[in-house]
């Protein structure tokens, strides 16, 4: 097979090699730009997704078990099971789970399905019986009925927690912050009510005090002429600015 040389080569020749190139360049802009749209299709898809995640929700002692959609969008029909029986650790208000069994229809975007278990003293007490891991599936789909979700299993393990502290309560931080508006108020306060100064009035005083130094400018200017009118401005001034 002969070689090919492009020393040789004429007009036509190189044409055509740069239209072969272009074409090859075009090719692989497009295969990228294919890429990239598909790319961002699954970024936006995973964004617009709903979440349905099964987790501990803990307040001070109290634990509970939380079914929540921290996804932008609605989720339909969405199934919770478990490798096991969920067992409560509260005696005295005992959850019904029967929630679990059937499909709940549907969670709006941070809807919360919160189910009170116990406390951590009845969960992690010398006696207890209660498991304390779990794991959770979760199926679902979207508004349409028609993307199906089937996420990864969720552990839930209270194992972690047995010996931490319980989790602070803000409320606390709240009525605490309400209490020093409250003493704030009283300071600003009296017996007719709050001591505020409105915009009309301090208006209203300005405007007072320009009719003062006016009257009293005349004043001066008749008693000893312009050199008395100066003196008086200059005490103003330097009253002003002490």
């Amino acid at each position: 097979m002969p070689c090919m040389d492009v020393t040789k080569w004429g007009a036509a020749e190189w044409a055509a090699f740069g239209a072969v190139g272009a074409v090859v360049v075009y090719i692989v802009l497009g295969v990228i730009a294919l890429r990239q749209l598909a790319e961002s299709r699954r970024l936006r898809d995973l964004e617009h997704r709903p979440y349905v995640l099964v987790d501990w929700y803990f307040k001070g002692f109290f634990v509970a078990l939380e079914v929540r959609n921290i996804g932008r969008t609605p989720a339909r029909d969405v199934r919770v099971t478990f490798d096991k029986p969920i067992r409560a650790a509260a005696k005295t208000r005992a959850p019904n789970f029967s929630i679990f069994n059937a499909p709940i229809p549907m969670m709006a975007p941070g809807r919360v399905i919160r189910l009170p278990m116990g406390t951590g003293p009845e969960f992690f007490g010398e006696n207890a019986d209660i498991p304390l891991s779990y794991t959770a599936q979760l199926r679902y789909t979207d508004m349409t009925g028609k993307q199906k979700y089937d996420d990864p299993p969720i552990t839930l393990d209270l194992g972690p927690y047995q010996h931490t502290t319980a989790p602070r309560d803000h409320a606390s931080d709240l009525v605490d912050a309400v209490r020093n508006v409250r003493d704030t108020l009283n300071k600003w306060g009296s017996h007719r009510g709050l001591q505020v100064v409105s915009t009309d009035r301090l208006r209203y005083e300005r405007r007072e005090h320009r009719w003062d130094h006016l009257y009293e400018s005349r004043q001066m200017l008749r008693e000893g002429g312009i050199r008395r009118l100066w003196q008086f401005e200059l005490q103003r001034l330097k009253r002003r600015f002490r």
